[in-house]
């Protein structure tokens, strides 16, 4: 049986997930370098941690009783930065979530609204974060 991971590891996860499928697509690229940057491994995470996490975040937005979809909700978004309190965590998830947005080549709007909110909201630059 797999020990508990720390909550806040967890939810550093999930917003990494939330980049991966802020502009509404989940490209191959992003996941290709999920790997290869071994995202999972910087968050302090099994990487089947991430991929469970994609599976319930669709699930919940396709879950939605006839409200719209949002596939960015900043409400939920600040509850999740909010909850990640290690200064340490917090760069390496925006490094994460930086490179993840570059990874398809393009940093959709999207992409660039969840990452500004999470540095602002952390008191970052992305000279901190590069």
């Amino acid at each position: 049986m797999p020990l508990p991971l720390d909550s806040e590891r967890e939810i550093a996860a999930r917003l990494v997930v939330l980049t991966l499928i802020a502009d509404g697509e989940l490209a191959s690229r992003e996941v290709e370098a999920l790997e290869r940057h071994h995202i999972a491994e910087l968050l302090g995470v099994p990487g089947d941690v991430l991929v469970s996490a994609v599976a319930a975040h669709c699930q919940g937005l396709l879950a939605r009783d006839g409200s719209p979809l949002r596939v960015l909700d900043l409400e939920q978004t600040e509850r999740l930065l909010d909850s990640v309190r290690d200064p340490a965590l917090r760069i390496i998830t925006c490094r994460a979530m930086l490179v993840l947005s570059k990874a398809d080549g393009r940093i959709t709007l999207p992409e660039q609204t969840l990452l500004r909110h999470a540095l602002t909201r952390w008191g970052l630059t992305l000279e901190d974060v590069s």
